[in-house]
């Protein structure tokens, strides 16, 4: 197994922080996402369970679904019954964050928001932007993405037109603008400002570089059944 863990940066840090786990039982795309196991585990406890890699972490599942809530109380995290209103398919995740603060007490600075439905977590990665964020004020938020350097079109008013490229002088990779693509994986954010902006890209928010083998997102049941094939592969690869 390829051990990447939690680098040793983040082990002296000893810092507080908190994570949110959205997992709403139902699911329209993928019936019962959430409870699907890839390589021996379900969607939220491989998200529980990365999570726990993380040192100093608490860690909250904000669900409708008495078995997901369950899980996580087992797994010895906390459990947030989420309010029907935050239960829809128009509730946001930041509306979900925001009734769990509302529930917490004492709540950490530091956020981070992390999907379940992104099965392979880069905790390295993750770490790393945790200690970034910690140590530069300057700044405020951060999300998982990875590295794309494609030539990118889009379609508008039925014409397809580059975005970041000229289409007849084609400049070679590394003369072009650096492009991320945002993988869903993780947000890290500082609540006060949060709270203010309510939204997850608050302040001056910055990309997070992951592994391309975390980049899965599961929307689809093709996605699920490819990250079902590729389960044992990029476990071994993550650490999980």
């Amino acid at each position: 197994m390829i051990e990447l863990g939690v680098p040793n940066c983040w082990k002296r840090v000893k810092m507080k922080v908190m994570t949110v786990i959205p997992a709403r039982g139902g699911s329209k795309s993928v019936p019962k996402k959430n409870l699907r196991e890839i390589n021996g585990k379900t969607l939220i406890e491989r998200a529980i369970l990365a999570a726990l890699k993380i040192p100093l972490n608490e860690v909250y599942v904000s669900s409708d679904d008495s078995e997901i809530l369950d899980i996580a109380l087992h797994l010895g995290v906390n459990a947030i019954e989420r309010s029907e209103k935050n239960s829809s398919d128009e509730a946001t995740s930041e509306s979900v964050i925001l009734e769990t603060l509302s529930k917490i007490a004492n709540p950490s600075n530091i956020i981070t928001l992390l999907q379940p439905t992104s099965p392979f977590i880069d905790i390295e990665s993750w770490s790393c932007a945790l200690v970034d964020i910690k140590g530069n004020k300057n700044i405020d938020s951060m999300f998982s993405v990875v590295e794309k350097n494609e030539f990118l079109w889009e379609l508008v008013n039925d014409k397809w037109r580059p975005v970041n490229h000229d289409r007849i002088l084609r400049l070679p990779r590394q003369k072009r603008p650096r492009t991320v693509i945002e993988t869903g994986s993780f947000y890290i954010f500082r609540r006060e400002i949060f709270e203010i902006e309510k939204t997850r890209f608050c302040g001056n928010t910055r990309p997070a570089i992951t592994k391309n083998w975390s980049s899965f997102d599961i929307d689809s049941l093709d996605d699920f059944q490819l990250c079902v094939k590729l389960g044992e592969i990029l476990d071994l690869l993550s650490g999980s």
